[in-house]
């Protein structure tokens, strides 16, 4: 009789605590799934241009996962990785005050443009950034972090004035993503965005800042600079547009750089018509232009479609033309995107 007792007691218990396990691991699982999301996409495509060698090529343009922690309701934290080369894209915390007063500290994109902040995974053209944008911050030029893809490491202050302006205002490196700073001095950024109506946005925005006189003089290439050593002053301006309609969405900026004293400019306007004839079929333009002090001024034209296939998912393809100092380019460029 007391063998029977004791077993039906050592299995009460052992339901109990299965049954303790169960609810702790629940509750493991729906804290995980209320404060973190993790998502991702990844671009394969195939492109032709008609003046290089090779000409044609398949390429993996980018695997991106990230992941978004909600601590609570003022503090978040964010983790994105390329798993292309294996890259921290970006990594920071914010901190909420009010709807108009939130702090950024870390890896993030650069405030500067409509352009820089979106997400090559909308954005409409397989070539991505305009000519101008890469220029002025996307990492193209030397000058402004170099391979930075737009981001750069410091702190920002941003929020929204009420319904109709929005802010950002960072102190940033400027030496672009995975890296120190290369000079004592800061770069200040600013941006100030309108919305008179829901479907518009006016924007301008700022960099002052400084670079290193041997990154310049490398560029020049220049054996004998006129400044050894020091800083030399390096802003960029912006100034432009976002509508968002059901039928039509068209963004368009235009930017000057000053950097010592080379002076540049450029911009672009993109265009999208939604849902051509098909759900989910898009057609995508757009012209841009760079204008670049003692170097030849580069025009490019762009026209292609989209289809999203399932949420996060597309098929484009896309013809563009690039004219440069009288030579042309004929590009064609597909591309596969996936996400989740």
């Amino acid at each position: 009789m007391m063998r029977k007792f004791f077993v039906v007691a050592a299995l009460a218990l052992l339901c109990l605590n299965v049954n303790a396990q169960e609810k702790k691991l629940k509750g493991v699982l729906d804290y995980v799934t209320n404060h973190f999301t993790v998502n991702g996409y990844a671009q394969l495509g195939w492109e032709y241009a008609s003046e290089s060698d090779p000409n044609n090529s398949f390429k993996v343009s980018r695997i991106i996962v990230f992941t978004d922690y909600r601590i609570n309701d003022r503090w978040n934290a964010f983790a994105m990785v390329d798993f292309k080369g294996f890259s921290l894209h970006e990594m920071w915390v914010s901190f909420k005050v009010a709807p108009w007063m939130r702090f950024k500290l870390g890896q993030f994109k650069t405030p500067f443009t409509l352009e820089n902040p979106i997400s090559p995974s909308v954005m409409e053209m397989i070539t991505q950034m305009s000519l101008a944008g890469s220029y002025m911050v996307g990492g193209a030029s030397p000058l402004m972090m170099p391979g930075g893809a737009g981001r750069d490491i410091g702190l920002t202050m941003y929020g929204d004035l009420g319904r109709w302006v929005s802010y950002d205002l960072a102190v940033m490196n400027g030496a672009g993503r995975n890296r120190l700073d290369d000079n004592s001095w800061k770069d200040f950024v600013g941006r100030l965005t309108f919305h008179p109506i829901k479907e518009l946005d006016v924007s301008g925005s700022v960099i002052v800042g400084k670079g290193d006189y041997g990154t310049l003089a490398s560029y020049l290439d220049d054996d004998e600079p006129r400044h050894a050593v020091g800083d030399y002053k390096r802003n960029r301006y912006a100034a432009g547009f976002q509508l968002k309609t059901a039928p039509v969405n068209v963004r368009g900026e235009w930017m000057w750089s000053k950097d010592d004293d080379i002076k540049s400019n450029g911009g672009y306007v993109t265009a999208q018509v939604n849902n051509i004839g098909v759900k989910n079929l898009d057609m995508v333009a757009s012209y841009d232009r760079l204008n670049l002090d003692g170097a030849a001024n580069i025009n490019r034209y762009q026209a292609g479609l989209q289809y999203w296939f399932y949420k996060k998912c597309r098929v484009q393809a896309a013809y563009s033309y690039t004219e440069v100092a009288g030579q042309h380019e004929h590009g064609v460029h597909a591309q596969v995107q996936v996400g989740f």
